[in-house]
């Protein structure tokens, strides 16, 4: 079932996408508009993705210009250092040493030229090599970096740019936590584009390469703004490397989207070494940009020497205003243009089945459209910042972006750790300071316990590499620096009151819980692996706790600041957009709206429901949640739309109409924030067959989607997720497709029962591969499906012309697509001679000790009971049978402020322990304990010796002891300031079995 659902073609057209359509032509005009051409008589930019060599592992000399690289793979960018399964958790992911060579040839008209090469991301760190010589050493997987090789190159011959990357632990470069306790995964590899830029000596600096606090390259600013007139600050930054005084000239022109030229600044001077120049253009009755209608002009600078044009570049820019407060002062929500605007946002992480974090620039348009299309507005960059391809997609299609330096749980106090987490800031602000869709910079590691000097500090760089009132900084309200930063989130105290009415207040995450089970389909993590008994109940927490409730057990907690429910809350972010694999744990965290292969969910549709039917951005929708095939469920059905009135039929009878303005009593905060609650039809009875809801506006009919059960499996579909994009065959980008097992009448065969799976075999020809087709440990070719869907990658190839994917299975018709990709606009460098190097496999050495799998090899929980637990040596405080309830839901919470706490357990008798499980209270605090074991209570044997954990690290602890009577949990201190112990559940793991 792919659920689209408008009853007119047209009208979805003029409402829903006629803003993105128009929108796509402001920046490319042409049909590729993932083209990185900035190609000008003055300039070149040309594409340096392809014809690569790749080796995983590490090799001596695998540098040197006559290296034996016959055995190879052969390569192109965007690459991962191993293609990986889509479930790939508990730090399973490949970590060590990946090397890459590329031969290029530069011609001799290039000699008298200033030659760099830009590389947008590189994951985590590497050593840059040309013909052998090592020229550059960058630290950090998130940020780009330039490496000028003017006097490097060799003209009309081969060159060798090799480069040693590893993705393996670095405690000294943020985020700097393990894998193996991370939240995320270093996945590795060239990961992002790479390319080749060729200038003259003069020429516009890169603002990554020239280092300057508040300039280099372009730094654009709006000192007035309003809907009549509007100034544009530009200032430019000029390198001079021609050794001599130049008169330079540099003119800077603003062009509408129609490429009608509406402003023009001329300035001139004579220097030798470098320049800024300062400018400022007029624009009259600017049009303004606005997630809802994301105007860009094009600013083109033109630097002339001689009276010669000698550089050119074009910025697409934006004109808008923003603040966290109202005209009158109140933090009382965002504004853009002077307007109230209630932030509806999502967090997304980067990475993508199979290929981890090495997705084309088209994959992160897709993702970005699908974000706006889901009724998203803003986007929470976590945790680091992301390609350049999918924040130029958010200028283009209108997403507000958080931009977060990387950081996930994790301080160093080492000096070289703290300088990159200040390098990380400032590279950030410089390489997107002119974006319109950044509008909130997270300078500040997430969750992490970084001291109160380090957070006035980080928000002193971000406010002098931006020094203007449109720069607004954010962290955590109770971390230690929440005086420093302008904006905070979870500002609410544990009771629901304000702590401080003049911050303003975001909730950077909400709707997920780290101890949710989706295999029970009872909480809010779901997979269609399952069935729909999840989705549903995923959404129906979510309600619960956009509407404002604190309850867990509801779906809520209570830093969410009460959502929809807070008066003058700015917005929110759901965790997440995607689902996503972490090296800290085995199980996906199933919290997207969108699978890993982002196929939709129920919640999809539960969030697109929350704007306005009559905003032309995203316009009327509605949408069943049920496959229909369910009697113990789906006697009660859930529908998700915007419109005024709903009305529901099953089997073509009339069930039932209800009016928006009447449900509105079943959710009213977020009714009154403008969204929609579902609309719940109670039909007593379960029959199988059709389900259709109408939307209406304005007493017209506007919407529909309708669903049937599905029937006996009959054939398979394949579904190319085009999006209007044109795939290009360049040999590098990316085009995604579903494979789903459907009834004769096209119905998906969704799950009825958990784990229900098929078989199917995929293959790709033509013009294009099956990225991972050769690797069977990644489960491509032959696969199994989830939720009766199967996922693919084409990469294409670098030829245009036609691909054919095909998919098989067994006593199922089969099923065959037709893609044409169109040929690249893009100028290559060109190829140098190098071997036929080989189609790429896999080194099939997997990494050991998973400790999942070691802990519950042969063991159990331990029985713990009341009786047993002593605090403090004597004192038994209320509540603490909490702590062993095996419910998650329950905290015991130390009212009585008794820091330390020592529990001691007494089993009763002797067991071989294996390890424990602490469910902290609160997530976003963090504790020091030790843990101690003895056999008669006097002698004790240290485990664990203050451990900082997080109240997110709910792993496992191993320790392996025998003839432990005993056991002493010690907690010695809570951080933040105004926290109190808080515990959910304390487990024991071993037997009693010596």
């Amino acid at each position: 079932m792919r659920h689209y659902f408008l009853l007119s073609r047209i009208l979805l057209i003029v409402l829903c996408t006629l803003n993105f359509v128009s929108s796509f032509g402001q920046v490319n005009n042409s049909e590729n508009r993932f083209s990185q051409n900035e190609n000008s008589a003055a300039r070149k930019v040309l594409n340096f993705n392809a014809n690569w060599a790749f080796y995983r592992g590490d090799l001596q000399h695998a540098e040197a210009i006559d290296f034996n690289d016959k055995d190879w793979y052969a390569i192109s960018v965007p690459h991962v250092l191993r293609l990986e399964k889509k479930h790939n958790g508990g730090n399973e992911v490949y970590q060590g040493v990946g090397w890459y060579r590329k031969y290029f040839v530069v011609p001799a008209s290039f000699k008298n030229k200033r030659l760099t090469i830009c590389f947008d991301g590189v994951q985590m760190n590497c050593d840059v090599f040309l013909n052998g010589e090592k020229i550059y050493t960058h630290y950090g997987g998130y940020m780009g970096f330039v490496v000028d090789v003017t006097n490097k190159i060799k003209f009309d011959r081969d060159n060798v740019l090799a480069l040693r990357v590893t993705n393996e632990n670095d405690p000294q470069t943020p985020p700097g936590r393990n894998q193996e306790k991370l939240d995320f995964n270093y996945y590795g590899g060239i990961y992002r584009d790479v390319k080749l830029v060729a200038t003259n000596k003069l020429y516009i600096s890169d603002p990554l390469e020239a280092g300057k606090i508040a300039g280099g390259g372009l730094f654009v600013t709006y000192p007035k703004v309003s809907r009549q007139y509007a100034e544009v600050n530009v200032k430019t930054h000029i390198v001079n490397e021609v050794r001599e005084q130049k008169e330079v000239k540099l003119v800077t022109v603003i062009k509408d989207n129609t490429n009608r030229e509406v402003a023009r600044a001329v300035s001139a001077n004579v220097f030798q070494d470098e320049k800024e120049f300062v400018q400022t253009l007029a624009v009259n009755n600017p049009s303004l940009w606005h997630p809802d209608h994301p105007y860009l002009y094009h600013l083109v600078s033109q630097v002339y020497s001689d009276n010669k044009l000698v550089d050119e570049k074009t910025t697409s820019i934006g004109i808008r205003t923003i603040s966290f407060k109202s005209p009158s002062g109140k933090a009382d929500g965002f504004y853009i243009n002077g307007e109230k605007l209630y932030l509806r946002g999502a967090n997304r992480h980067q990475c993508y089945q199979t290929i981890g974090d090495a997705a084309s620039n088209s994959m992160q348009y897709r993702d970005a459209l699908q974000i706006k299309k889901g009724g998203f507005n803003s986007v929470r960059a976590a945790h680091y910042p992301q390609s350049p391809a999918f924040l130029n997609a958010c200028d283009e299609l209108g997403l507000l972006v958080i931009e977060c330096e990387p950081g996930w749980q994790f301080f160093n106090k080492d000096s070289i750790f703290i300088c990159r987490t200040f390098r990380d800031i400032r590279e950030m602000i410089r390489r997107d300071r002119n974006r319109p869709s950044v509008f909130l910079w997270e300078t500040s590691l997430n969750e992490s316990p970084t001291p109160a000097a380090w957070a006035k500090q980080a928000v002193a760089i971000a406010h002098e590499e931006m020094p203007n009132d449109q720069m607004f900084t954010s962290d955590d309200f109770f971390a230690n620096g929440k005086k420093f930063y302008d904006v905070c989130y979870k500002v609410v105290n544990e009771d629901g009151s304000d702590p401080m009415p003049q911050m303003p207040s975001i909730t950077r995450e909400w709707g997920d819980t780290w101890i949710a089970d989706p295999a029970k389909e009872n909480g809010l993590r779901a997979s269609r692996m399952y069935t729909e008994k999840g989705l549903i109940n995923q959404c129906i927490l979510r309600q619960n706790a956009l509407n404002g409730t604190p309850l867990e057990s509801e779906g809520g907690y209570w830093d969410h600041a009460k959502l929809d429910a807070n008066e003058r809350i700015a917005g929110y972010f759901l965790w997440s957009f995607n689902d996503v694999t972490r090296g800290s744990d085995p199980i996906t965290a199933f919290c997207g709206v969108v699978d890993i292969d982002r196929y939709e969910k129920f919640g999809y549709y539960q969030l697109k429901a929350m704007q306005d039917a009559r905003n032309p951005a995203y316009g009327p929708m509605v949408f069943i949640a049920s496959f229909n095939n369910r009697p113990d469920i789906d006697s009660s059905v859930i529908v998700f739309s915007n419109c005024e009135k709903v009305k529901f039929y099953r089997n073509n009878h009339f069930i039932k109409e209800i009016t928006r303005s009447e449900n509105a009593v079943t959710a009213p905060f977020i009714a009154a924030k403008g969204g929609s609650p579902y609309f719940k039809f109670d039909l007593t009875t379960y029959e199988t067959g059709e389900l259709k809801a109408e939307g209406y506006l304005d007493g017209k009919l506007v919407a529909v989607h309708t669903i049937a059960t599905p029937g006996k499996p009959d054939h398979l579909e394949i579904e190319v997720d085009d999006q209007l994009i044109k795939p290009v065959g360049d040999g590098t980008d990316m085009i995604p497709l579903h494979v789903k097992i459907c009834d004769k009448n096209g119905t998906l065969i969704s799950n009825k029962n958990a784990l229900e799976s098929y078989t199917i075999h995929l293959n790709v020809s033509g013009a294009g591969s099956l990225i991972g087709a050769d690797i069977a440990r990644a489960n491509i070719a032959v696969q199994h499906t989830e939720g009766g869907i199967g996922y693919g990658i084409i990469r294409t190839g670098s030829h245009a012309g036609k691909i054919t994917v095909s998919a098989t299975a067994d006593a199922l018709r089969p099923a065959q697509k037709v893609v044409t990709t169109v040929k690249s606009e893009d100028q290559f460098v060109q190829d140098g001679k190098h071997y036929a190097w080989l189609i790429e496999k896999e080194n099939t050495v997997l990494k050991e000790g998973n400790m999942s799998e070691a802990l519950n090899e042969k063991t159990q929980l331990i029985k713990l009971l009341p009786s047993m637990l002593k605090v403090n040596s004597e004192k038994l405080l209320p509540g603490i049978e909490k702590l062993i309830d095996e419910d998650y839901s329950t905290v015991w919470i130390d009212e009585a402020n008794i820091v330390p706490a020592e529990l001691t357990i007494d089993l009763g008798g002797q067991y071989k322990l294996k390890g424990c499980k602490i469910v902290w209270g609160k997530d976003s605090d963090w504790y020091t304990y030790s843990l101690q074991v003895s056999e008669d209570g006097k002698n004790w044997k240290t485990e664990v010796e203050n451990v900082k954990s997080s109240g997110q690290e709910y792993k496992p602890v191993l320790f392996t002891t025998t003839n432990a009577r005993y056991v002493r949990l010690k907690i010695a201190g809570v951080q933040s300031e105004q926290s109190k112990i808080a515990v959910k559940e304390f487990e024991l793991v071993g037997s009693d079995d010596n």
